[in-house]
C-alpha cells in the first residue's frame, strides 16, 4: 500500500455532505416562506449525482440525513406552534425533532432504492421509487401524513400541473423527480472505470425528454379546454375569529357577534350554500344542532362541528360537516384524524400515553365518507387534516362531487410556512379532481378556485367576511376515476427494485 493510499481523506464527510445540503437548500428555498417553486426542478440534483457514487449502505445513510434536514426544515413551523401552546421551549423542540428523525427513515430507504435502480441501470424506475416513498409516509397507518410533497410547490402554476388529474400529486412529484434526472444526465453523466465521462446515450435522453414534454402539453390543453358547467353562488363566512387559543366563552361569544354579518351577507348575496368554518356548531348533541344560526337558517349551510350520540362517557364523539339544505338536516363525519391532535394511538396498548390528555378527548374516525346533496349538486366536504389526503377527494369525486369544500381552524399556524403549505394542498385537491373547491377557516385561509384549481379569490385573513364567490360547477368530475392507482404502481415498483436480487435467484432456480 501506498502512502498516498494509506492517508485518512480528512475532508470525505464534506464531500458527502455537500450535495445533500444543496439539494436540501434549494428545496427549502422552493417551499413556503420562499416561494421558489420552479427550483424543485433541479433541487435533486446534487443528491442524485452523489447517490449514483456510493454504496448500498452509503446510499441509506445518505438518505437518512437527507431526510433529516429536509424535514427539520420542512417542519420548523412546529416549534412557534408548539411553544405558543405550551410556552415551553423544551416541549416546542421535541416534536419537531423526533418527526424529522422518523423522517429520516423513509429517506433512507428512498436513498437505498435509488441507489439499487441505479445499480440496475433502471434509471427509469428512479422517479417512481421516490414518489413510492412519499406516497409510503403520506399513507402509512398511525403517522400518515402527505407533508413535503417535491411538487405541492408548483401548485401556485396550475397550467403546469394537470396531470395530476391523472395519477394526483404524486404523479407530478414523479414527473419533477424526472427533470432532475434529465438534468443530472446532461451535466453530470456518469463516469467509467477508467475515470472518463460515458457518453450519453440519446435515445434514453430523447425517451425522457419526451415523456416530460408530454405531460406538459397535457397540462396546457387540459388547462384551456372548455367545459359545461352550471355557476352557483357560494358565502365563504370567514368569522374572523381565533378558534385556537381563546377559552371557550370567548370564542362562543366572538362566533355569535360575528353570526349576523354572514348570515345577512349570505341573504343579501342570495347564496346557495354558506359555509363555516370547523368547530363552529361546537358540540352538538342531537339533531338538529343547536347553532349561533338557529335551528332553521334562512340559507343552505354547511359548517364543522362535534358529534355525540348521547351527552354520557364513553359514547363516541366525531369531528362533523353538519349539512342544512334548506329542507332537512345531515351529517357527515371525518375519516381522517389527526394524530395526537385528535386520538391517541394504542392509548389502551400503552399505559404512558394515558397521561396524554387532548382537549376534547379522542375522536373517532367515522368508517364511511359522505357526500351529501345539496339542492340540485353535491358537495365534498374535507375537514380540515382531510383536505392534504388525494384519495379523500378522489372518493368523493367518485361518488358525484361537483365541489369539494374544506372547513378548516388553521389558527394554530397563522403566520408559519405551515399556513401556506396547507392552503397549497388546498389548490391541489382542486387540480387533481377537476371540480372546484372552496375553503374557509376561522381567520383565514379563506379562498376559492375553479374547477382547474386557479384562485378566483381570497379573503383578508383576521376579518369578519360574508365572502361571496360565484363558481361553475361541472356536471361531474372529468378527472380519471382511478388517479390512486398511480400511488399503487409506485408501491408496486419499489418492491420489484429492492427484491430483483431475490427475484432473480428465484428465477434461477426455477429454470
Amino acid at each position: 500500500m501506498t502512502t498516498s493510499e494509506s492517508k485518512p481523506d480528512r475532508w470525505g464527510w464534506a464531500r458527502r455532505l455537500w450535495p445533500i445540503l444543496a439539494s436540501v437548500a434549494m428545496l427549502a428555498l422552493a417551499f413556503p416562506p420562499f416561494n421558489l417553486g420552479l427550483l424543485v426542478f433541479v433541487a435533486l440534483v446534487p443528491w442524485l449525482v452523489s447517490l449514483r457514487g456510493t454504496s448500498a449502505k452509503g446510499a441509506a445513510k445518505s438518505g437518512y440525513t437527507f431526510g433529516l434536514l429536509y424535514f427539520l426544515a420542512q417542519m420548523f413551523w412546529i416549534v412557534p406552534f408548539v411553544l405558543k401552546w405550551t410556552g415551553s421551549l423544551v416541549s416546542a423542540m421535541l416534536p419537531w425533532v423526533i418527526a424529522s428523525l422518523i423522517a429520516g427513515l423513509f429517506y433512507a430507504l428512498a436513498g437505498w432504492l435509488i441507489h439499487r435502480a441505479f445499480s440496475l441501470k433502471w434509471v427509469w424506475a428512479v422517479p417512481l421509487v421516490w414518489t413510492g416513498i412519499e406516497a409510503f409516509r403520506a399513507y402509512v397507518p398511525g403517522l400518515a401524513f402527505p407533508w413535503g410533497i417535491v411538487a405541492l410547490p408548483l401548485g401556485i402554476f396550475p397550467g403546469m400541473v394537470q396531470h395530476a388529474a391523472l395519477g394526483t400529486i404524486f404523479l407530478v412529484s414523479a414527473w419533477v423527480v424526472l427533470a432532475n434526472l434529465i438534468v443530472m444526465e446532461f451535466f453530470f453523466p456518469r463516469v467509467g472505470d477508467d475515470g472518463k465521462p460515458i457518453p450519453l446515450n440519446p435515445r434514453i435522453v430523447l425517451r425522457y425528454s419526451l415523456t416530460f414534454v408530454g405531460f406538459f402539453v397535457f397540462s396546457a390543453v387540459r388547462f384551456g379546454l372548455p367545459v359545461e358547467i352550471t355557476t352557483k353562488t357560494f358565502t365563504l363566512g370567514q368569522p374572523g375569529v381565533d378558534m385556537a387559543f381563546q377559552t371557550p366563552e370567548e370564542e362562543s361569544l366572538a362566533l355569535y357577534n360575528a353570526t349576523p354579518v354572514l348570515l345577512a351577507g349570505a341573504m343579501t348575496q342570495q347564496s346557495d350554500l354558506l359555509i363555516l368554518p370547523e368547530g363552529y356548531a361546537g358540540r352538538v348533541v342531537a339533531m338538529p344542532p343547536e347553532t349561533p344560526l338557529t335551528t332553521e337558517p334562512p340559507v343552505p349551510v354547511m359548517m364543522g362541528g362535534q358529534r355525540t350520540d348521547v351527552l354520557a362517557e364513553g359514547q363516541p364523539t366525531y369531528q362533523t360537516a353538519f349539512v342544512w339544505d334548506g329542507k332537512k338536516w345531515e351529517y357527515a363525519d371525518k375519516t381522517r384524524l389527526v394524530v395526537f391532535g385528535e386520538y391517541v394511538p394504542l392509548r389502551d396498548q400503552l399505559p404512558i400515553l394515558q397521561q396524554f390528555n387532548l382537549p376534547a378527548g379522542d375522536l373517532t374516525a367515522a368508517k364511511e365518507l359522505k357526500t351529501p346533496q345539496i339542492g340540485d349538486f353535491k358537495a365534498g366536504p374535507l375537514i380540515c387534516f382531510e383536505g392534504i389526503f388525494p384519495d379523500l377527494a378522489a372518493h368523493h369525486t367518485s361518488q358525484g362531487a361537483q365541489v369539494l369544500i374544506q372547513m378548516s381552524i388553521d389558527d394554530w399556524y397563522e403566520a408559519t410556512p405551515a399556513w401556506d403549505q396547507l392552503w397549497m394542498s388546498t389548490v391541489w385537491r382542486s387540480i387533481e379532481s377537476g371540480v372546484p373547491i372552496l375553503r374557509v377557516g376561522a381567520r383565514g385561509k379563506t379562498l376559492a378556485t375553479d374547477l382547474r384549481g386557479r384562485v378566483l379569490g381570497e379573503a383578508p385573513v383576521g376579518r369578519a367576511v360574508p365572502m361571496r364567490v360565484d363558481v361553475g360547477l361541472p356536471k361531474r368530475s372529468d378527472a380519471f376515476d382511478g388517479r390512486m392507482g398511480f400511488v399503487y404502481l409506485t408501491w408496486a415498483m419499489c418492491f420489484v427494485v429492492g427484491m430483483w436480487p431475490a427475484i432473480m435467484k428465484l428465477r434461477k432456480k426455477g429454470e
